[in-house]
């Protein structure tokens, strides 16, 4: 019985926070540092409201909703782009299965 864990490049979750959550996180960050460079959150008024009296959580609330969108236009192309089936196993031939396990420093 093999309880090995698989890596995490072979995993669903893996793959999604690698392929997704991490490029719009920093995209994100890009985004809000050109977004607040631009205008400035204190002068922002949506419905006659104005939105933030603190620019450090105006950022922070900018910087969250950046990456939400971003995480959502991300996922959609990941699952337009991804193959239904099993992601292709990272060791390849006989020899790397049977190493997977060891390591190569201190052997």
């Amino acid at each position: 019985m093999n309880d090995d864990p698989k890596p995490i490049g072979d995993r669903r979750v893996g793959r999604f926070m690698m392929q997704v959550l991490w490029p719009a996180f920093l995209v994100s960050v890009v985004a809000v540092g050109v977004f607040f460079s631009m205008i400035d959150p204190q002068e922002l008024v949506v419905f006659g409201i104005h939105i933030a009296d603190n620019r450090d959580a105006a950022h922070t609330v900018g910087f969250f909703l950046f990456w939400a969108l971003l995480s959502v236009a991300c996922s959609i192309t990941w699952l337009l782009a991804s193959d239904p089936q099993k992601p292709p196993s990272l060791l390849q031939t006989d020899e790397d299965r049977k190493h997977r396990n060891k390591s190569l420093i201190g052997r």
